[in-house]
């Protein structure tokens, strides 16, 4: 089993394998998601940060919410390392402190860094309460090919009061019925560090229910901003003109 932080993330881990082994003959491949960066990293393969919403905190990855059902976390990271990431998170403890874990985050991906994993190749996916850990990271690492993800994250306190600034690429999806105000111009226009800029306003009707599954609205339009397809093709195409 992959290595984990947090002894509710591997409880929980083993209990979806093991029901999954008594209910398909498919199970899944957990092997590409970890609870933090390898200490041996390859520069050639792709890593994703995925902070998940705040209900899932302390919880056994499946907390369910009154108003948009339970939050499938194990399956939205299982889902991401199939597209082919190295997927790094882990279950948040209960109240973690945001700008302390941003931190945390920002250090490891210093590490990846450090060991050769070019910019280019890391992406740090945030939702809800993800999002503010990400605000945070990005806040602190001046790295204009770092790409970011903010699934309902940019919220206005967040650039009013905390004064939090932007670097890298970075993309915004969100419901266009979210109650909560969310303002990615405001981010985008007020940080001069951003490589690239793109706000997606979708409108199924799920509000902040849309992080809670890996539905293509957003899950699509993410791996498609992390480049790993338009790498993978490329690669094909080198490799038939070599042949």
């Amino acid at each position: 089993m992959p290595r984990f932080l947090t002894r509710t993330t591997a409880v929980s881990l083993l209990l979806l394998v093991c029901c999954s082994v008594m209910a398909a003959p498919d199970q899944p491949d957990t092997s590409n998601i970890l609870g933090a960066p390898p200490e041996n990293p390859d520069p050639n393969r792709y890593y994703l940060f995925y902070l998940h919403g705040g209900i899932v905190e302390g919880s056994d990855g499946r907390p369910t919410s009154p108003d948009y059902g339970p939050y499938e976390y194990f399956d939205i990271v299982s889902r991401l390392s199939k597209e082919g990431f190295i997927v790094i998170s882990e279950i948040r403890e209960s109240k973690a402190d945001v700008p302390a874990y941003g931190k945390k985050v920002a250090n490891w991906i210093g590490q990846l860094l450090k060991a050769g994993v070019p910019a280019s190749r890391i992406t740090v996916v945030g939702a809800s309460r993800g999002g503010a850990i990400t605000t945070h990271v990005s806040h602190r690492l001046d790295h204009r090919e770092i790409k970011y993800v903010f699934l309902a994250g940019l919220f206005e306190n967040l650039f009013e009061q905390a004064g939090l600034r932007l670097h890298g690429e970075t993309l915004s999806i969100y419901d266009k019925d979210d109650a909560y105000p969310i303002v990615p111009e405001l981010f985008f226009e007020g940080s001069p560090g951003i490589a690239k800029s793109k706000s997606i306003v979708v409108e199924t009707g799920l509000g902040h229910g849309l992080l809670y599954k890996a539905y293509p609205e957003w899950f699509d339009e993410t791996v498609k901003w992390t480049g790993i397809k338009t790498s993978e093709t490329r690669s094909s195409v080198i490799g038939s003109r070599d042949n």
